[in-house]
């Protein structure tokens, strides 16, 4: 009886108070308030104009979703309560032990919502962070979700490794007394190299990039086991362009994270021009014949060829300038398909060249072209052009949103995908020995935008 009197006390209170008093607490506690009598619950539940819920989702706090126009969320008003709710769910998901995997599966995706619908950046609020990435962060570091059993030992699921894309290994880093975070990054690198490296990943039904050849729709384990494999590989060269490294994590998936993209130039959407740099990794021809066709001829790549001790990969940096190209100026020898015309009014599709500094100071052309696709998605597509002829191709998706800091991640190859092309050795074909083709070369590649003064190592080498 003491406690009906005590609500009935409170309800002599205006109900904005009361609103504004609720604002100040854990949406939960609020659930739990709305439970005690049915005047608690019309005060919670029962206004049209979702006020209580709306304070309640913007001092959690999460970033405010009117503040980013966007062509691809749904259309209608945004339920703040349906989606507060959701992501407290998401939340209380990752913290049981005893959740199922089709649960963690739903956390998963939640959290990937609130990671892409975190705020741009803005010009003058660089290094003001977002609440979303800042809560999607805390949330699962707290939890170790990620670590969860069921995940781990899972089928690959296309959600997950988008996740772990966009984290980069942030959340697996390890000190030297750690023997199981080493064993654990050992075993992704390995699992991250036998896609990468798999040939039968590649194929014209998916633009000799990271896309399911069914859907042709990005296929995220490949996107992740990219990252996986570059960002290892540079971890192990320390010393080797130490101030030249791509920025990762959640906070460089924002849109508009990128240098110099706040204020872009009119028509350059994606934030094409300027300088950029790109790592592209490869095994020797040698390594990666005997990978994909050494086990009998049988295709069944064996994942304990990385651990040899001899076996290495390589990791080059290149340098690029860009700019935005008229589509009526591509230069004929660009024999790339184009991209299907963007159904998107604010983002055409765009086309661009520049140059390309490579190792020894090696200088090609650069042409390609930009597309927003199904789901906001941005793939790129480009060629480098050496002696008038193609040499390479590349297909890449920007991580994150429009013009991120994260880039593009892709891979590459040889422009003719039936004859061998490594790196070094562009006239030696490669043959399968038991079907008698040429076999392609593949690798991975990270490109990623930097200022404009950026250290350079590449171009120098010119000069010297």
């Amino acid at each position: 009886m003491a406690g009906i009197a005590s609500l009935s006390h409170i309800f002599q209170i205006p109900s904005e108070i009361i609103e504004h008093a609720l604002t100040l607490c854990h949406p939960r506690d609020v659930a739990s308030f709305s439970q005690t009598c049915r005047k608690a619950r019309r005060l919670v539940y029962g206004s049209l104009d979702q006020y209580l819920w709306r304070q309640l989702f913007l001092l959690f706090p999460f970033d405010d979703p009117r503040q980013i126009p966007s062509p691809f969320q749904e259309d209608g008003e945004f339920n703040w309560r349906k989606e507060l709710h959701r992501r407290m769910e998401a939340q209380l998901i990752a913290c049981r032990t005893t959740s199922t995997l089709e649960d963690l599966l739903t956390a998963t995706e939640t959290f990937i919502s609130v990671v892409r619908s975190a705020a741009p950046v803005t010009c003058g609020h660089e290094r003001v962070s977002s609440p979303n990435l800042l809560w999607v962060v805390e949330v699962l570091q707290s939890t170790n979700m990620l670590r969860s059993p069921l995940l781990v030992s899972g089928e690959s699921n296309q959600s997950l490794a988008r996740l772990r894309a966009y984290l980069a290994l942030t959340l697996d880093e390890y000190d030297e007394y750690d023997v199981e975070g080493k064993e654990r990054l050992k075993s992704i690198r390995t699992r991250s190299r036998c896609q990468v490296y798999d040939l039968r990943n590649y194929h014209q039904g998916n633009d000799w990039g990271p896309f399911n050849i069914t859907t042709r729709r990005v296929d995220w384990t490949h996107i992740e086991s990219i990252i996986n494999v570059v960002s290892m590989n540079l971890s192990d060269r320390p010393y080797d362009w130490p101030d030249t490294r791509p920025r990762y994590g959640l906070e460089a998936t924002r849109a508009y994270s990128a240098p110099g993209t706040t204020a872009l130039a009119t028509g350059d959407w994606a934030g094409i021009e300027g300088h950029w740099r790109r790592y592209v990794c490869f095994m020797d021809y040698r390594d990666l014949f005997a990978f994909n066709y050494g086990n009998r001829g049988r295709g069944q790549q064996d994942s304990t060829y990385f651990d040899a001790p001899n076996f290495e990969e390589a990791a080059r940096l290149i340098e690029l300038k860009l700019m935005l190209l008229d589509a009526q100026a591509i230069p004929e020898v660009y024999i790339l398909d184009r991209f299907p015309d963007s159904p998107y009014e604010h983002y055409p599709n765009l086309y661009f060249t520049g140059s390309s500094w490579g190792i020894q100071g090696n200088e090609a052309t650069v042409v390609g072209s930009v597309a927003m696709s199904e789901g906001g998605v941005v793939r790129w597509r480009f060629a480098s052009i050496a002696n008038s002829q193609i040499q390479w191709s590349s297909e890449g998706v920007q991580i994150g949103g429009i013009a991120s800091a994260f880039g593009v991640i892709g891979a590459w190859t040889g422009i003719h995908h039936d004859h061998g092309d490594p790196v070094g050795m562009q006239h030696l074909s490669t043959m399968h020995p038991y079907t008698h083709k040429l076999f392609c070369i593949i690798g991975p590649f990270w490109l990623y935008k930097v200022e404009d003064d950026h250290p350079i190592y590449m171009q120098a080498l010119i000069n010297n």
